[in-house]
């Protein structure tokens, strides 16, 4: 038993959230635990998930067989292994008929200090030999029942042991088909997933949007959409609304063209020899450099960093591995100073260094897809969040209320969508023309 994670435990917020990710990695994780996992949907039953019994046809006669469910299967592994916690992990929970699921097992789901049930019920034969059966094929005989194991199958009380969990998940976008009531709630803690991107990896958090947006990265994409829907969405619970950062999921990796970039730092470096503007030419190399540091990202934006020695702290030279001059603050240059033997170089130099640092590491970059961007979120949009007003889109592309009238008119401006949402100084400007 974990004193730290309750027994009901379901994890809720926008889509795109990693709900499901964190129940399995680490909820579960963090409590050791073996895993049911299943998912709730409109047909599903009561037998489905406790037991049922179910016809089977074999040399063209027909028998029944007892199944058990996911319920019975976790108490098993439960009681099977007192020492090991059981989750028993239930995504999309709102999408089934919770009080037909659980029926009498509800029942079970108060618990006392110690993590037990505080109540128990009659359980039907049927169900009794199911258990029986998972126990069996567990290969936990009889012989090796405990005495809490013994007195439920003999009495045909279940309850449930304190080191069975139960962990849900729940979009609160979702316009569930049936009702959880308060009665249910009640017995289960709620964990809200925050739609921000703290804890998120760099991979997915700076993924570059497709073409030609590709300045924009997906959390600066999500983060301004997201301020989008709380400022003009006018339905009472925004959180219904918003999306995470995994709503979209950045593609693999694709080679980083920074050809440009070393470019325009080749012919920058020579500029630090121009009488009288060394300094300032040295300040626009920082830059470039620092620049092309953040579009790769990750740990090659540390790996540049420690290359030119980058002290921000400690200027106005802060590459420390470049040699400069200590009264004038420029970088010096092979066109008037040689080399020093152990010393910082000169900079020209030191782009050839970064050129083969890059070669070396062939840096790649993941990206988001427009058709994912399209396909997934633009939909979204349309159907769920500004299903019943389309007003708020319209007002940002600059257009009247008729000529947004379908979905494929949306996605026709999908760059201008894009890059007036990612840049709200351009919006402003466009809704005074």
């Amino acid at each position: 038993m974990d004193a730290e994670t309750p027994h009901q435990l379901i994890l809720f917020g926008p889509p795109g959230t990693s709900k499901s990710h964190t129940a399995q990695h680490v909820k579960a994780k963090s409590l050791d635990a073996k895993l049911v996992p299943i998912a709730f949907h409109p047909e599903f039953s009561y037998g489905e998930f406790v037991a049922r019994l179910l016809p089977m046809s074999e040399g063209g006669k027909i028998h029944y067989s007892v199944y058990a469910g996911p319920f019975l299967r976790a108490l098993a592994l439960a009681y099977a292994d007192a020492q090991r916690n059981v989750v028993l992990l239930i995504d999309e929970i709102n999408r089934g008929n919770c009080a037909e699921i659980f029926g009498d097992t509800f029942q079970l789901l108060d618990r006392e200090d110690d993590g037990s049930s505080c109540y128990e019920i009659v359980a039907s034969e049927l169900t009794i030999k199911a258990l029986h059966q998972e126990l069996d094929e567990l290969k936990h005989l009889e012989d090796q029942w405990s005495a809490s194991l013994k007195r439920v199958m003999e009495t045909r009380l279940l309850k449930l042991p304190s080191n069975l969990y139960l962990i849900g998940t729940m979009n609160t976008s979702d316009e569930s088909i049936y009702f959880m009531d308060s009665a249910f709630k009640r017995r289960w803690n709620f964990e809200f997933m925050s739609p921000g991107f703290d804890g998120v990896p760099a991979e997915q958090r700076d993924a570059a949007l497709f073409a030609p947006h590709s300045k924009y990265s997906l959390k600066q994409f999500v983060d301004a959409l997201n301020k989008f829907v709380i400022d003009n969405c006018s339905a009472p619970k925004l959180d219904d609304k918003l999306i995470g950062p995994w709503f979209i999921k950045a593609k693999k990796d694709v080679p980083l063209d920074v050809s440009a970039d070393l470019a325009h730092l080749k012919a920058l470096a020579p500029q630090v020899a121009v009488y009288n503007s060394g300094a300032d030419n040295s300040r626009k190399f920082e830059q470039a450099l620092l620049a092309l540091a953040s579009k790769m990202g990750g740990s090659m934006q540390q790996e540049i960093h420690t290359l030119a020695g980058y002290q921000p702290t400690n200027g106005p030279s802060v590459l420390k591995n470049i040699a400069a001059d200590p009264d004038s603050y420029y970088y010096k240059s092979e066109k008037h100073f040689a080399a020093e033997a152990g010393g910082p170089l000169l900079i020209e130099a030191f782009v050839k260094a970064l050129e083969s640092h890059i070669a070396q590491q062939r840096p790649t970059v993941r990206y988001v897809a427009k058709s994912d961007v399209v396909g997934k979120l633009f939909l979204y949009l349309w159907d769920n969040v500004f299903d019943r007003d389309k007003t708020p889109i319209c007002k940002l592309l600059g257009l009247e209320r008729s000529a947004m009238r379908t979905f494929g008119q949306f996605v026709d401006h999908a760059d201008d969508f894009v890059a007036l949402l990612c840049n709200p100084q351009a919006a402003a400007t466009a809704a005074k023309i």
